[in-house]
């Protein structure tokens, strides 16, 4: 075989290489097309600005019920996107915790999110809007024999109206 006719084959086989359409599993997914897993909240585009974490950690000891165990006042009109709750560690014998968020005195969620020590609970959300200048305040109910509850944290995700 000449050189010619090497050169030649070489470009005949790089041609049908590059016109020969992809394998399927190198095909592009379509923009139209399902996720491939859908998130248990919402996806927050990393261009956005009107989306601020708001994370609360309570680093001390609980043992009882506590009302108004968070208290700040909300500078903006927002959106509440999701809550989250978690604790380090419990004790005593069946503790329990829930915790609840309330705009101006009324909860904004359809039932106080129970907490598992160790996992992060989120809270389903029945009152999103949260107003201008409206107190936020976040209550602990605590029952079991000697229940213990340490480093309790609360997160919520607002979007800015």
């Amino acid at each position: 075989m000449t050189r010619l006719s090497r050169l030649l084959l070489a470009a005949l086989l790089l041609a049908l290489i590059v016109s020969a359409p992809a394998p399927t599993w190198l095909a592009a997914v379509p923009p139209w097309a399902p996720p491939l897993a859908w998130a248990d909240t919402v996806n927050i585009s990393p261009a956005s600005s009107n989306y601020h974490i708001l994370t609360f950690p309570l680093n001390k000891q609980y043992i009882a019920t506590t009302a108004g165990v968070l208290r700040f006042k909300m500078p903006y009109p927002a959106t509440l996107i999701t809550v989250q709750a978690t604790a380090r560690a419990s004790g005593g014998t069946s503790p329990t915790l829930t915790v609840d968020i309330l705009e101006a005195g009324v909860t904004v969620l359809s039932a106080p999110v129970s907490v598992t020590a160790g996992t992060v609970s989120e809270a389903t959300i029945t009152d999103a809007n949260i107003a201008d200048e409206a107190v936020v305040t976040a209550n602990l109910a605590i029952t079991g024999t000697t229940p213990t509850w340490d480093d309790i944290t609360i997160v919520l995700v607002v979007a800015r109206k």
